[in-house]
This record gives C-alpha cells, sequence and structure tokens, in this order.
C-alpha cells in the first residue's frame, strides 16, 4: 500500500499530470490553437461562470495571485475581450464582464477543448469510458476532499 510521504507517490502523481497537461495541450502558448493562454481562457471562463465578478473573486476562484489576475485582465481587456468597470454597489471595486469580442472567443475555445477532450476518448469502448470518468470522479472527490475538511474545520469555533 502506497503511504503519502512516499517520494514514489510523488512522481506517480506528477508523471500522470505531464501526461495529462501534454494530452490538453495545457502548456502551449496558443490554447486550443487560438491567440489566448491557458490562464486566460480560465479567466473568461470564470468571468463569465461568475457573472460580473470583482477582480478578487476571480483570484479567489482560480487561486491565483491578485496581481497576476490583474495583469490578464489588463491584457484581455488590452484586447477588447473583458472591460472593467465600477461596481455600482462599492465604488472602491471594479467589476469584469465579458465583451462580444470575448465571448465569441470562448465560445470558440470551449467548442475546441470539448473537441479535444473526445478526441481523447474516441478509441475507447462505453465501458472503459464509463471507468475512465468514474476514475476521474473518484479523483475529483478525493484530492478536494481535505480542501473540503479543511474549510469545514476553519469554520468551527476554537
Amino acid at each position: 500500500m502506497a503511504a503519502v510521504g512516499d517520494l514514489r507517490v510523488a512522481e506517480r502523481i506528477r508523471a500522470f499530470n505531464r501526461l495529462y497537461t501534454e494530452a490538453i495541450g495545457s502548456l502551449d502558448d496558443r490554447h486550443e490553437g487560438l491567440d489566448v493562454t491557458l490562464a486566460q481562457s480560465r479567466v473568461l471562463f470564470t468571468v463569465r461562470s461568475l457573472d460580473a465578478p470583482q477582480v478578487h473573486q476571480i483570484a479567489d476562484q482560480l487561486r491565483l495571485d491578485l496581481a497576476y489576475t490583474s495583469r490578464v485582465l489588463g491584457t484581455l481587456e488590452d484586447r477588447k475581450l473583458i472591460r472593467r468597470t465600477i461596481s455600482a454597489g462599492d465604488r472602491r471595486q471594479r467589476v469584469v464582464a465579458l465583451t462580444s469580442n470575448g465571448r465569441r472567443l470562448l465560445d470558440e475555445i470551449e467548442r475546441r477543448s470539448n473537441q479535444r477532450a473526445l478526441a481523447l476518448v474516441q478509441h475507447l469502448d462505453p465501458s472503459d469510458l464509463d471507468r475512465l470518468l468514474r476514475a476521474m470522479d473518484t479523483i475529483g472527490v478525493l484530492i478536494t476532499e481535505q480542501e473540503s475538511h479543511d474549510q469545514h474545520d476553519s469554520a468551527l469555533p476554537t
């Protein structure tokens, strides 16, 4: 049985991470063959999913440094993919929204990402696809379990 402190565990996890990041092309400067990085794509997706978020909400959601998030947003704003405006509720805050160009780009990113994901599994028969999806669900649960536990513990009175 593997032990958490065993370096072989870390090496296997890192090998899987390398395999997956190569398979999805996350190291490419042009995510999905478009003039956008993976980080920029994730920021665009997060802006849409949070519906006019403040900058700090985007950084928190993606677990990114606020200064880095602001730089990515600045690049996206320069490219007219997002716009930042003063919050009506708190004039000290800025909210972020996708422009029509940003929405179109994000739609194309998602179309290409879906094609890439389906191409990764096209050779699988239905039972192997089900096994893969269950394994992915298991990974998601197990790697977020501690985070959920930590958040629950931090909410408890001390």
